[in-house]
């Protein structure tokens, strides 16, 4: 339903006059007049742009872009789903690359398809992408130019593969397609797009045009809009950019743009003064979640300067109001468990201001008044001098040296800022001017100018309210949201007070520790501290201190040393006291202390773990947060009743959700249906309590001695043994009492079990998951050759399930090899499908389990190595991914991969998989999970 009248005398009286709508441009000195980016770019006489720019992050490689400005606003009636469908037929054969010959070569270059090899198709605009591209070889690079230039009017569009890429549509939309996508795009179509041609073309289409469209209609509307003017290339990477701009030159330039072809036409979306109620109710939603919007038309695009200053804007907007909001929820007198305020885009010519809120139970109304109060508060007062000054010297601090802002830009992030740049018809700043420009344009700023943004976007016009959730909640009519309305609208709220929070740090005793033992390890390039209290520490040191310290302490155990009482209490124990701060600081004490760095803890199956990360200076904050998180956890009574009802709610939502449904069933069966098995359901909630919370706690991190602590960085070697000694040396410690995981069987028994399940789906699809476990040494070679298994798995189930059978979107396989309670294998393949074609779906996973114990792909297995070698390469200097080798050398004691892992890659055989798959398959345990719609039974 909707109303047609204003609501600004109602909900924004006084905001105008009270905020001034100063200028926001600041007009005090910049380091200049604007400069762009050095790169090669041009426009060649076909209308082609090309964007080329020299970046060695990461070195040795390139990403290649090809950006169409058209999508699915640019269809017809008849074609609704087209622009989406063309995206996909672009690997599906071109003049140069028959078929799936392009997929087969970049693959057999290293490039994967999903993760470098893809493309999206939204409203205005296509984009297609090759990245993470070896530059070593020449002739690479030539060719995926060449795939490019038939992406730009060399597609075949043979009929059978047109056919044949019906079905993998269909499936996306089954995959994609959830109860929450269609309702996010139904308050999209009625509310936010509402009375414009974007409405009626949503890009995933209509699937009975994808499953009837004539062949001819997709060929006219590629010939009508694929073509040389509305086409951009764009690479970015490690690449001599002169010599690379002279190949695109010659290679675009024979491509002819046809004579008659239409104009591309500007599409608008009206905001107008209509108020716009939503309520969509349907049974797999879960608890209700409320939106309220108001539309912002996008008229123009702004110059880069002018474009900067309202990202700036934007950022510490969005900074202050959701600190101030996240402060708010979840307090015993907050009607709301959760607030979040956005600005976004919903389509070229639209975007959104979005106040986002989880209201409480039987609080949706008052919810929407507090959610609406607060945004007219900001909307009046704006922030705070204090709030002002904190933001915005974060902002100065994260362009200095070493911050994330000032860090080297990746290929790929320059490649999408040039595409968008292509879309705005604008210029990529330098990144040495836009940072001076940033910081110049913050240090003028004032708190006023924020104000003024915001009411840019806090207009009368284009209100949308949409409340969404499962039918069991009596929803508000209009009349009730209006009469909210009017109660915000007789209100002036105060201006915002910061509340006071006086307490420091109130720190245990710290009493120290002293180091018994030190070793150092050259080849790992490790030391390695025994202290007083049984603590290990391992310091890894690495050169340059940009990356900060990374930090990971482990102790074996976890759930499986508890007592089965506490079991339903030990799944949430680190989240209720991660919510509650830490010593005598609550939460937001917390953020606000400069003495400490929080960590997070975790109470897993068979370990329990600490983790950390912080700048090179802020190490004995960090240390003085692992203390705390032995020493003073906290347990704030208010925190554990405002975090149970965050999880009834997310409990509540996952219910009704099909891949909850089965993984629970998966899960139980897993872990041969023990007692032991913990579960998110009724019985864990009606389980928690406080006490035993705590005691869970309590109970698993106690004890220095039964910990490893792991530390890599760079951090001065005299004070890191002096901060070890006082922090970590003064946690209690008894080696006498270190611990190891229980086992209280809890696998699957060999052979088959099958888990197979019922129920209503709004959108029918089956879901598949099988789960295998073997017994197996947890060996450097075992892990190497379960992880190709896995990828030869992955390509054939994509080949099979997906291209020949168009059976699903995709298929997931994972696989892992663990070491607790004892070493085995795991190899999981998921995929959603179309019910009508399940039972030959799971045969197929099958029949190449059984294929590859006779048969490994020479081919196959060439490319996946070749992916192997490549993604070895592109992880050194990676400090993310060498943590990750240093953690899993630190609970295993396999060493860390070393730069012969490449070699070990090469000696891979055919043979070597058909042995190992031979041995996985001899009397595995399976649980077999399929979800089957009841209508399909």
């Amino acid at each position: 339903m909707r109303r047609y009248f204003s609501l600004f005398r109602i909900f924004f009286p006084g905001v105008l006059l009270m905020a001034g709508l100063q200028s926001a441009t600041g007009q005090q000195d910049t380091p200049g007049p604007f400069r762009a980016v050095a790169l090669a770019s041009g426009v060649l006489d076909n209308g082609l742009h090309y964007y080329i720019m020299h970046n060695e992050n990461p070195e040795k490689r390139a990403a290649f872009y090809f950006a169409q400005h058209v999508g699915s606003v640019q269809e017809e009636d008849s074609q609704r789903g087209l622009a989406h469908f063309l995206e996909h037929m672009a690997f599906n054969g071109t003049l140069h690359y028959p078929g799936k010959e392009m997929l087969k070569f970049l693959e057999k270059n290293g490039i994967k398809f999903g993760e470098e090899i893809n493309a999206f198709t939204d409203y205005d605009k296509t984009v297609y992408s090759i990245r993470n591209v070896p530059v070593h070889n020449e002739s690479v690079l030539d060719s995926v130019l060449l795939i490019l230039h038939d992406w730009s009017g060399g597609l075949t569009l043979s009929e059978e593969e047109i056919d044949m890429e019906r079905g993998v549509v269909r499936e996306e939309w089954r995959t994609r397609y959830h109860t929450r996508k269609r309702v996010a795009d139904s308050v999209k179509n009625r509310g936010l797009l509402r009375g414009s041609r974007y409405a009626e073309r949503i890009p995933i289409g209509k699937m009975e045009v994808i499953d009837n469209f004539e062949y001819q209609e997709l060929r006219d509307y590629y010939r009508k809009w694929y073509r040389p003017d509305l086409q951009a290339v764009i690479i970015v990477g490690d690449i001599d950019a002169g010599k690379m701009e002279e190949k695109v030159r010659k290679r675009f330039s024979g491509i002819p743009l046809r004579e008659g072809l239409p104009e591309r036409l500007q599409f608008d979306v009206p905001v107008d003064d209509a108020f716009t109620y939503i309520n969509i109710t349907d049974k797999e939603l879960g608890p209700p979640d409320i939106e309220f919007y108001i539309k912002h038309s996008v008229t123009y695009h702004p110059g880069e300067e002018e474009e900067i200053r309202s990202s700036i804007k934007s950022g510490l907007v969005h900074t202050v109001l959701n600190r101030r909001l996240a402060r708010m929820s979840g307090r015993p007198d907050s009607p709301v468990l959760s607030a979040r305020f956005d600005i976004e885009e919903v389509a070229g010519p639209l975007e959104v201001l979005k106040m986002t809120v989880k209201p409480k139970k039987d609080s949706i109304l008052p919810a929407l008044e507090f959610a609406l109060s607060e945004l007219k508060r900001m909307a009046i007062y704006g922030a705070t001098d204090e709030e002002f000054d904190h933001v915005r010297s974060v902002s100065l601090r994260s362009l200095e040296p070493g911050a994330g802002a000032s860090r080297g830009q990746s290929h790929v992030y320059l490649a999408i800022k040039l595409y968008e740049t292509f879309f705005k018809n604008q210029q990529l700043p330098d990144p040495d001017w836009e940072r001076d420009f940033r910081g110049a344009y913050l240090q003028q700023l004032h708190a006023d100018s924020l104000t003024a943004f915001l009411n840019s976007y806090y207009t009368e016009k284009g209100n949308v309210v949409a409340i969404t959730g499962w039918e069991k909640t009596q929803y508000p009519a209009e009349k009730e949201i209006l009469k909210v309305f009017e109660s915000v609208r007789n209100s002036l709220p105060e201006p915002y007070r910061e509340r006071e929070v006086h307490a420091t740090l109130e720190m245990p005793p710290v009493p120290g520790g002293e180091i018994v033992r030190e070793t150092y390890a050259d080849s790992a390039g490790s030391i390695n501290y025994v202290l007083s209290n049984g603590a290990r520490v391992l310091l890894y040191k690495t050169d340059g201190d940009n990356e900060g310290i990374y930090f990971e302490a482990f102790s074996p155990g976890g759930r499986s040393a508890l007592d089965e009482n506490l079991l339903p209490n030990a799944l949430f124990a680190t989240v209720f006291s991660g919510a509650s701060g830490l010593a005598n600081l609550d939460n937001t004490a917390l953020r606000q202390s400069e003495k400490v760095i929080p960590v997070k803890v975790t109470i897993d199956e068979y370990e329990e773990s600490l983790s950390g990360h912080a700048a090179a200076g802020n190490l004995e904050k960090l240390l003085r947060g692992v203390f705390l998180a032995f020493t003073a956890p906290r347990f704030d009574p208010e925190v554990f009743d405002g975090t149970r009802q965050q999880l009834e709610m997310l409990r509540a939502t996952l219910k009704g959700n099909a891949q909850s449904i089965l993984g629970d069933s998966m899960q139980r069966a897993i872990n041969n249906y023990s007692s032991r098995t913990v579960l998110f359901d009724e019985k864990l909630m009606d389980k928690l309590s406080m006490p035993d919370v705590e005691a869970v706690y309590r109970d698993r991190i106690r004890n220095a001695a039964d910990f490893e602590f792991v530390f890599m960085g760079n951090p001065d070697s005299l004070q890191f043994r002096e901060l070890v000694k006082k922090y970590i040396g003064s946690i209690p410690g008894d080696a006498r009492m270190r611990e190891v995981p229980e086992d209280h069987g809890m696998k699957p028994e060999r052979g088959t079990r099958n888990v197979h399940l019922v129920t209503a789906m709004q959108s029918p699809k089956s879901v598949v998951s099988i789960h295998l476990e073997r017994a197996i040494d947890d060996t450097p070679e075992n892990r190497l050759l379960l992880e190709i298994t896995g990828k030869l798995l992955n390509k054939r189930y994509m080949e099979r399930i997906r291209e020949d059978e168009g059976g699903t979107y995709g298929v997931k396989v994972t696989s892992g090899l663990l070491h607790v309670p004892e070493e085995h294998l795991t190899l999981d393949i998921r995929f959603d499908c179309n019910p009508e074609k399940t039972s030959r779906l799971v045969a197929i996973v099958y029949e190449e389990l059984e294929e590859l114990q006779q048969k490994a792909d020479a081919t196959s297995l060439a490319e996946i190595k070749n992916q192997m070698k490549k993604e070895i390469s592109e992880k050194v200097g990676h400090t993310t991914a060498r943590f990750e080798e240093i953690m899993h050398s630190a609970r295993t004691g396999i060493p860390v991969p070393d730069a012969g892992l490449p070699k070990a890659i090469d000696a891979v055989s055919a043979q070597d998989i058909t042995e190992f798959v031979t041995k996985m398959m001899d009397d595995p345990a399976i649980v077999e999970g399929v979800l089957m719609p009841e209508e399909k039974r």
